[in-house]
Order: C-alpha cells, then sequence, then structure tokens
C-alpha cells in the first residue's frame, strides 16, 4: 500500500500535515461539502486557511506519490508567490524522478517560475524547449506550444 512505504511516509511526514477524513461520517459534511468531494482518494495540498493549492484523485503507487506530492508542495509555493522555492522544489523532481508522470509538469511550471522571478522571457523559453525535447508527448508540452 502507498501510504505505508518509507518514503511516502517520509515525504507526508516530513512536508506537510496528513489528515485523513471519513467522507462517509457525518461530522465530515462540512469538509465534503467544501471540497466538492466525489472520489477517493482525495489528496489536498491546503493552505493554514483551506485553500486548495494542489489536488488529484485516485490511486498513485509510491513511485508516482511521492513526485505528485512534491509538484503540490511547489505548486503551493508558486501560489504563495515564492518563485525561487517553488524552482528548487521542481527541479528536485526532475532531478529525482524525470520518468514519473509529474515531471513534465514539474518541467512547465520551473519554467514559469523561473520567469516569474526574472521577469526574463528566456528563462520561460528554455525551459518550456527543454519541455518539448524530454517530454514531446506529454499534455504539458501542448499547453505551452502557442510560443512555438
Amino acid at each position: 500500500m502507498t501510504y505505508r512505504e518509507p518514503a511516502v511516509v517520509e515525504t507526508v511526514n516530513g512536508l506537510f500535515v496528513p489528515i485523513q477524513v471519513n467522507v462517509k461520517e457525518d461530522s465530515s459534511r462540512p469538509i465534503v461539502e467544501r471540497y466538492r468531494h466525489v472520489w477517493t482518494p482525495d489528496i489536498r495540498v491546503l493552505g493554514a486557511d483551506g485553500f486548495d493549492y494542489y489536488h488529484w484523485n485516485g490511486y498513485l503507487p509510491p513511485f508516482e506519490f511521492v513526485p505528485r506530492l512534491l509538484v503540490g508542495q511547489a505548486q503551493a509555493r508558486l501560489r504563495s508567490r515564492d518563485f525561487a522555492g517553488a524552482a528548487n522544489v521542481y527541479e528536485d523532481v526532475l532531478r529525482r524522478f524525470p520518468t514519473s508522470e509529474a515531471a513534465p509538469e514539474a518541467q512547465y511550471f520551473l519554467a514559469a517560475a523561473k520567469y516569474e522571478a526574472s521577469q526574463n522571457p528566456t528563462e520561460l523559453h528554455a525551459g518550456w524547449h527543454r519541455l518539448q525535447t524530454r517530454y514531446p508527448d506529454s499534455p504539458w508540452r501542448v499547453r505551452q506550444s502557442y510560443s512555438e
């Protein structure tokens, strides 16, 4: 099971405050309604105020779960305008998990984070060029194709 794997436990406990909600209990109704829960597992990266920075539904094996969680952490940093912090986490995903399902998304947003930090379009285009060459069949590659 994914949640018992040491790498998953280390990532979850090291970076997040894990909360498990039994969506069948009446006491969970406010959470179910707030986040419009439909399917489990429903994994969310939330801010202290409950803002939903990142989420996904469905099972992921450990080798996909950890990089997806890290992309969630990076998204929280990016949306909080910590562009350098976000870039560091995206780079970590690409270094440690270059073949993961989350890697193309990390490459896409790494380029965006570097651009936001520098306001230099060269950063954006260089990062997206890496996306084109490393992940040519990714939906994230399609999202940047307007720049070609």
